[in-house]
This record gives C-alpha cells, structure tokens and sequence, in this order.
C-alpha cells in the first residue's frame, strides 16, 4: 500500500476534515451574535427583496418548518421581521432588519476571516484555484453556490 492509497488522504477525508475545522470555527465566531451557520443562508437570501417562508426553504434545500424555525431565532434576534404580501394577505413575507442587515455584515466578514485563516499557508493562485476547483466540484454535484446558500442543523 502506497501512501497515496491511504483512506486519510482520500478527497472525501480531508474535505470533511477540514469542514468539521471551518464549522468548528464558524460556530465559535457566529456564537457572540446569536447566530449559528444556518441563519447565515437565510441573511444572504433575504438581502434582496422580502421572501415568504416556501421560497426561503425551496431556495435553501429545506423544509419550510426548518425555515420557520430559522426564522422565529432570527426574528428573537431583531434580524428580520415577518410583514404580509401586498398582492396576497394570505401570505406572509419575511424580510431584513437594520440589525439583520448589520449581522449579516459581519457573519460575512468572518465566513471571509475564517478562508483567510484557512489558506493562509495557500499563495494568491493556490487559493484561486482551490476556490475555482472547489465551485466546480459543487456546481458538478448541485451543491448551491452564488445564488443559493447551503445550512446545516449546527
């Protein structure tokens, strides 16, 4: 057996490895602001136009009472506020608050310190193209990227 045959140096292992590190660390610095990774999709998401609970849990990949879970933390947070649909009263929209807006800044600002953190031993072009690699191995599997964001149950 060749070292490149050894289970820990497989894709799968040190991919997961090191996304058990950057939870890890994600957790840690969300905790303070009352958030947990999961929240950080729906911030991203509702930085655009109001969303209703359905198109929150379509646009993520979860069931809409996950999102109203999500929601209800956020909403204890001040982050965002339920508000009903103009065209439709029977529905209810959800959308950003001044301070959703706020710690949806710095979730973002951290998510970036965490990667700087984590490439820091990567020059310029390595952490380019790990970055180019990484968005086309989960664009390959359907892992949403740009204009959809991923949660976990943390």
């Amino acid at each position: 057996m060749t070292a490149s045959d050894l289970m820990t140096d497989s894709v799968a292992f040190q991919l997961a490895k090191l996304g058990q590190l950057a939870t890890a660390r994600f957790i840690d610095r969300l905790e303070p602001l009352g958030l947990r990774p999961r929240h950080c999709a729906v911030l991203a998401l509702l930085a655009g136009p109001p969303m209703s609970q359905l198109e929150l849990a379509n646009r993520i990949g979860v069931t809409p009472s996950v999102v109203g879970e999500m929601l209800d933390e956020l909403q204890a947070l001040g982050a965002v506020r339920r508000i009903r649909d103009d065209t439709d009263r029977r529905r209810q929209l959800t959308k950003l608050t001044a301070r959703g807006r706020a710690l949806s800044r710095r979730a973002n600002h951290l998510a970036h310190q965490i990667d700087s953190e984590l490439l820091a031993n990567c020059d310029p072009d390595q952490a380019i193209t790990l970055r180019n690699a990484l968005r086309q191995l989960a664009d390959a599997h359907g892992v949403p990227g740009k204009s959809h964001s991923i949660t976990d149950e943390a």
